[in-house]
């Protein structure tokens, strides 16, 4: 009964956009993964959007040699990872590639590895943009590191929406990343939005980062004003330094109570942004990736960067079963 009665309490907070960092860290510490996964769940029913989970889908469009040294990404000069390389890819491979998905999920990603693109790829994505815009029902994002102004308002006049992951919170990014910084990535998504651009930016759970620095990067998040939330659960891939790390115990797995737990917070805490499951949750969650849509608005079906995605068919399954649940 008393967590019922604190449920309803904080559903209020949430819902005026009033939970706190220490709200979050209560939370946490003192109710399991379903009890937050009805609160989130109680929040979406409030605001009428629990009944459709939004789905989108990506390409890598161009794979590996990246400068940086993300201790996560298979792509980057930095670690040794036996993945496909290659350039740009051109504008009718894109095009053909999101066709795939037309009809299936609402928006299609363009990713490219790199800090970031030249002059003549961005033309080349611009001109792919425009014939997914005309020959798909497909809306379109775009991840290309760290653009400039005049690169972003040329994708604000074709309705893009951009996407930059902040990774992890401002204080624990010095350990994932030194070649670029958090204030970097700051810069694109306050840019993106001064101009009116839709932003998409999340993080990596299980770097290593405390649940304080997990939810310190949920609440700079949101003073952001970020639109869409991908949350991705570090798949360690061999040959990385992540995976490296794991293996010699320097970081501990994270468990798929930990997952649950705050991904519900993150909608706990941002009720009106769509929070979107990404890369790892089968790797992660296991049997139990059904459980979070309790949680969130969105999900990125199909493949990812360099790791395979589950069968369609059986996420679009899995969707479809949750809806019956809840209807």
């Amino acid at each position: 009964m008393r967590a019922l009665i604190e449920i309803e309490t904080f559903l209020e907070k949430s819902l005026k956009n009033r939970i706190s960092f220490d709200n979050a860290i209560y939370l946490y510490e003192n109710f399991n993964a379903i009890d937050l996964l009805y609160l989130a769940f109680k929040i979406k029913n409030e605001i009428k959007n629990n009944d459709r989970i939004k789905l989108c889908a990506i390409i890598n469009a161009k794979s590996g040699k990246c400068s940086e040294n993300c201790i996560f990404c298979s792509q980057s000069i930095h670690n040794n990872c036996n993945i496909p390389i290659y350039p740009l890819k051109s504008k009718k491979e894109i095009l053909e590639y999101a066709k795939k998905f037309d009809g299936v999920v609402e928006r299609f990603g363009i990713v490219t590895s790199g800090k970031k693109i030249n002059d003549d790829e961005f033309t080349e994505i611009l001109e792919a943009i425009e014939l997914i815009k005309e020959e798909t029902n497909l809306k379109v994002c775009c991840s290309l590191g760290l653009l400039d102004e005049e690169k972003l308002k040329e994708l604000k006049k074709l309705d893009v929406r951009v996407h930059n992951n902040l990774e992890t919170s401002k204080n624990y990014f010095k350990n994932i990343c030194s070649t670029h910084s958090y204030e970097d990535k700051v810069k694109v998504i306050r840019e993106a939005k001064k101009i009116g651009l839709e932003v998409c930016s999340g993080g990596i759970f299980g770097l290593g980062e405390s649940i304080e620095e997990r939810i310190k990067m949920a609440f700079e998040l949101k003073e952001l004003g970020v639109d869409s939330v991908p949350i991705n659960i570090l798949h360690p891939i061999e040959g990385t330094k992540a995976y490296q790390m794991v293996k010699n115990g320097e970081i501990k797995p994270i468990s798929i109570s930990d997952v649950l737990k705050s991904i519900a917070l993150y909608k706990i805490i941002m009720p009106y942004a769509e929070i979107r499951l990404a890369g790892g949750r089968a790797y992660n969650l296991k049997d139990y990736q059904s459980y979070s849509l309790m949680a969130l608005d969105g999900l990125m079906v199909g493949n990812y960067l360099t790791t395979k995605g589950r069968i369609l068919e059986d996420d679009l399954k899995m969707i479809a079963d949750f809806c019956n649940l809840v209807e």
